[in-house]
């Protein structure tokens, strides 16, 4: 359960919530550097073929790739985020603020992404050698791996300073 206790939050080990919420969140910065890398080199991969205006064939191994990644790596973390984050969020008061709540209510975009890659899959299978669906295929993809990136900075750069900065014990709260 969490209580405040001096104007900071104590968190304890109710339903699930991480006694150190701040070795959770560490675990989940160690996850999306693993998670940028992966989505870099896809990416990478994407734009490559994209100028080398590669067969559909390439680029359907890419995808797929990409969808398997989102499906076994991506969609998990983001799972733990909401089992670890969210009750620390809510708790904190943190919800509260337009910003935290836009960061959280993102993560419920992933699965409409999946959807649509897979929908793009089936489409580039069917239609193969077309130029224009190869293309805008490809721009799916990018697209996608571009959400997600800016998903990750958002929690990086925001929500993760916020709730350590809620959590921690030893900075005084202000009156």
């Amino acid at each position: 359960m969490a209580e405040r206790k001096g104007g900071r939050l104590s968190v304890s080990s109710d339903r699930g919530i991480a006694e150190e919420p701040h070795t959770g969140i560490e675990t989940l910065r160690e996850e999306h550097r693993a998670l940028l890398k992966e989505l870099r080199r896809l990416d990478r991969s994407l734009a490559r073929l994209s100028v080398k205006r590669a067969e559909a064939a390439a680029v359907i191994s890419v995808l797929e790739s990409l969808r398997a990644f989102l499906a076994d790596h991506v969609q998990p973390h983001m799972l733990r985020e909401r089992e670890t984050l969210h009750p620390l969020v809510e708790k904190s008061g943190l919800s509260r603020q337009q910003d935290i709540r836009a960061i959280l209510t993102g993560d419920n975009g992933l699965e409409k992404e999946c959807r649509q890659l897979q929908r793009a899959l089936q489409r580039l299978k069917r239609e193969g050698g077309k130029r224009e669906t190869v293309q805008q295929v490809i721009a799916i993809g990018e697209g996608i791996i571009e959400v997600i990136v800016e998903h990750v900075h958002r929690e990086e750069q925001v929500l993760f300073p916020r709730l350590e900065e809620v959590l921690s014990p030893s900075r005084p709260s202000r009156g």
